[in-house]
């Protein structure tokens, strides 16, 4: 429901609409995935690949407080438009920052940890859905108190 860019019916009717229950979700998703991912502290996640559902990145989670009370969480991700040249160039100033101070501005542990992950789900569908154990993922950082979000 967080998505801006639901496609089928939700294209022409211009309100979002359950993909699911309308039976447009088979229609439009030719080859969906599901990848199980297990952390090494017990969090599970699933990365869903709905290519054709959505056109944006979205985040969803059910969360338990301290209490065991469970919270229902969601986000959009917003992308630059097409052409991505806005990535590009953050990117590059964060290179550009990187290579004058001799630091980077953001824990490029992160980095290893996303491009590992999504590299393992592959490298899983490769194998027919076999388990991948990543034992060089055991990578601990801590995440910077500003925000990273490109303002540029």
């Amino acid at each position: 429901s967080r998505s801006n860019e639901l496609q089928g019916i939700s294209r022409t009717e211009a309100k979002p609409q359950d993909l699911t229950r309308s039976g447009q979700l088979q229609e439009l998703v030719n080859d969906p995935v599901a990848y199980f991912i297990e952390y090494i502290d017990g969090t599970r996640a699933t990365l869903l690949m709905l290519n054709g559902a959505v056109a944006d990145y979205t985040f969803a989670a059910n969360a338990v407080d301290e209490n065991q009370r469970s919270h229902k969480l969601s986000t959009l991700f917003y992308l630059p438009p097409t052409p991505n040249v806005t990535y590009s160039a953050e990117l590059m100033n964060r290179v550009e920052h990187m290579l004058i101070t001799g630091k980077s501005q953001y824990p490029v542990e992160r980095t290893l940890l996303v491009s590992g992950m999504l590299e393992s789900c592959l490298e899983s569908k490769h194998l027919n859905g076999v388990t991948v154990s990543t034992p060089h993922l055991a990578v601990r950082y801590e995440p910077t108190a500003e925000s990273q979000f490109a303002r540029s």
